[in-house]
């Protein structure tokens, strides 16, 4: 087949092609409509910028200024005003380090360092009332009550029978029930004996005095009828004999008829004479309201006009959705940012004693305590997101003598080398070093509670050895007498030398909660005390431990260190006093002359999630150095090295003669807490 293609434009020339399939043929028209395409100019749509609003003011401000409707379009001009609303904090004392924001050399922490200390400011809208809803414009006129709830009988629930008093009789009407036959009247079909069917009727008055003679296939009214004859509709009723006995019609004004019928001639003659009496009562009564209604027609009018005029409410209010709507709140009072807690639960450390005990006084006179001094760290775990989510309390539970077996200098190594305070001067605003020293009550804070985080103790003791031998004493049964003895000796030996050094022991677990809406599960307690394995020390190692904690015959494989940690958890009462910071600052309500039940917020490691995050509102400087191993086999000084020690300290500046700052940390250098200024340099 032969086609002749002649392109479009004039100059194209003629061409002449063969084409042997209709795929070919779909292949050269959709590459000259493509060549087409090419040769048209593309028109692109004139881009509208939207109308500057003040250009506009501008350019037609005589004829705005002469329009009556002037201010609609004008902004006002005094609409807002700025107030100042000061700073409330939850602390006695600012949270940020004195003199911080000079010493800040950085324009950045000079000006983050102002969120936290300068005061809010709120912006007032003087028209804001006009930019809510419609239905809270203000208005000077006062504005009606809600519509009153009308009840009618259509809308009653009508649950149950009614006797023979029906609400006719309730109001002094006429009122009567009982069964008849029912006729099916049709034009095309005549009436027969089979087509009365036996209806129950029951006659009703409404409110206006009408009568209605409803008809229901039983006795129970309560049901929806199966008809209902108007009576006010109805013109008479005679006798019709011609198709049953003891029969009776209904002559209605749109000329249909009901055809009844009774069992009997007395039902029939009590039915009739009621109807009658009926319609003879309504004939009456339309005929004095219709001879009184030309007398007081003048006077209902002016009542009514008057009525309407006191009591019209807006077209709005008319809608019954509108009174159901709650405006309040839609503007709520400004408020501040404040800290968010989560779930705060009270931990309560009372004892840590292990079966192997005796009197550590030289003279042997004293109470019979464990053989050398154990520190306790607690901290939360969660097993179902696989993550520690709060920083350690620590906990000294020892009696003072075993406290004493440690030296007092001690504590200058603890603290990076500085000196240390003297007992009973204040550290922080006002609150003594000795009321901070061994605190015993910490309160915790998770904002995703759930059954599946645990509270971990881990307990720890003076550096002596390896952990298997220094904790073969104390998973023994048999007589402890001379064991204990042997063990204090020991223990005081290294007090005296390594006192400022410690070792893990031993480690425990107690689940926190019930379920996740933050039951606290009271009636548990912590496990047995598990030996320490030196090779799982970290915190994923605990994850997994903790993971088969609920498997009994796992936790059955691990050894066990006789003895008891007796920790009791409660909630937090809200009129909590005598709390600190997890910065050691006091809050409000704290009585600076307490030096033993002194309450610590341990700090949360809240998930980086969005529906838990909120704004910062206090300032915290705090550092978590966790020192995870030590490589020292290319060393080649010594042939063997053991008991290396990790010394973290503050200076404040990188000279080699700087002095080490003094900052708070527990008895293990492996998880301490170190609160710093924006100023201080660390030097590891």
């Amino acid at each position: 087949r032969t086609l002749t293609m002649q392109g479009r434009s004039s100059k194209t020339p003629k061409k002449e092609l063969v084409i042997e399939s209709p795929q070919q043929y779909k292949k050269l028209a959709a590459a000259e409509f493509a060549v087409d395409s090419v040769s048209e100019v593309l028109v692109k749509p004139k881009v509208i910028e939207p109308l500057d609003y003040e250009n506009v003011l501008v350019q037609r401000k005589t004829q705005i200024l002469s329009d009556v409707l002037r201010d609609m379009l004008q902004f006002p001009l005094e609409d807002f005003e700025i107030s100042t609303l000061r700073r409330q904090g939850r602390t006695l004392y600012p949270t940020v380090p004195e003199n911080a924001e000079e010493e800040a050399q950085s324009l950045f922490v000079q000006e983050c360092i102002k969120t936290y200390k300068s005061n809010w400011h709120v912006v007032n809208y003087k028209y804001e009332d006009y930019s809510g809803d419609f239905r809270q414009l203000p208005n000077k006129v006062s504005r009606p009550d809600k519509l009153a709830v009308h009840m009618f009988e259509v809308d009653e629930d009508v649950d149950k029978d009614e006797d023979s008093a029906s609400l006719g009789s309730q109001k002094g009407g006429i009122s009567k029930h009982g069964w008849l036959y029912k006729g099916n009247i049709n034009s095309a079909i005549s009436v027969t004996m089979r087509s009365f069917k036996r209806r129950y009727f029951h006659l009703t008055q409404l409110g206006d005095g009408s009568y209605n003679l409803n008809f229901y296939k039983d006795e129970k009214i309560s049901k929806e009828p199966k008809g209902t004859i108007f009576l006010d509709s109805c013109m008479g009723v005679v006798y019709n004999n011609k198709v049953r006995r003891f029969a009776f019609e209904l002559k209605m004004q749109d000329k249909s008829t009901y055809l009844l019928a009774a069992d009997s001639e007395v039902e029939m003659e009590d039915w009739m004479n009621t109807l009658n009496k009926i319609l003879h009562t309504s004939f009456e009564i339309a005929m004095q309201d219709k001879r009184n209604g030309d007398i007081h027609d003048g006077s209902t009018r002016d009542i009514e006009s008057r009525m309407r005029n006191e009591t019209r409410l807006k077209l709005f209010t008319l809608d019954p959705d509108t009174q159901k709507l709650d405006f309040s709140g839609i503007e709520p009072d400004v408020k501040q940012f404040e800290e968010k807690f989560g779930k705060r639960v009270l931990v309560n450390c009372n004892d840590l004693s292990f079966n192997l005990q005796s009197c550590v006084a030289e003279n042997e006179e004293g109470p019979t305590t464990n053989v050398e001094p154990f520190y306790v760290t607690l901290s939360l775990f969660d097993i179902q997101n696989g993550r520690k989510i709060s920083s350690d309390f620590h906990v000294d539970l020892n009696h003072p003598s075993v406290r004493g077996m440690v030296p007092i200098n001690a504590t200058q190594y603890m603290n990076g080398g500085g000196n240390a305070h003297p007992q009973g001067q204040p550290l922080i605003h006002g609150v003594s070093e000795a009321a901070l020293q061994f605190p015993r009550q910490g309160i915790f804070s998770i904002t995703c509670p759930h059954p599946d985080i645990f509270l971990v103790a881990r307990i720890e003791k003076v550096l002596q050895g390896g952990i298997n031998h220094c904790a073969e004493p104390y998973m023994k049964s048999s007589d402890s007498t001379k064991v204990a003895q042997k063990v204090l000796k020991n223990a005081k030996l290294a007090c005296s030398r390594l006192g400022q050094y410690t070792m893990p022991f031993a480690w425990a677990a107690r689940p926190l909660f019930k379920d996740a809406s933050g039951t606290l599960d009271k009636s548990a307690r912590f496990s047995a005390l598990y030996r320490q394995d030196s090779n799982k020390l970290s915190n994923d190692d605990m994850l997994k431990l903790l993971a088969d904690f609920r498997k009994p015959e796992k936790m059955a494989k691990l050894p066990v260190i006789l003895g008891n940690l007796d920790v009791t958890i409660d909630n937090v009462a809200p009129d909590l006093t005598n709390c600190v910071t997890s910065s050691y600052i006091p809050v409000k309500q704290f009585d600076v002359r307490e030096k033993s039940n002194i309450f610590f917020e341990v700090e949360e490691f809240v998930p980086c999630i969005a529906k838990c995050s909120q704004p910062f509102t206090i300032y915290n400087n705090h550092l978590y150095v966790y020192p995870k191993h030590l490589k020292y086999d290319g060393q080649k000084a010594f042939a063997k090295a053991r008991n290396i020690a990790v010394c973290i300290e503050f200076r404040d500046s990188d000279d080699e003669d700087a002095a080490s700052l003094k900052v708070k940390v527990g008895p293990s250098f492996t998880r301490s807490l170190l609160s710093f200024t924006p100023s201080s340099l660390v030097k590891l």
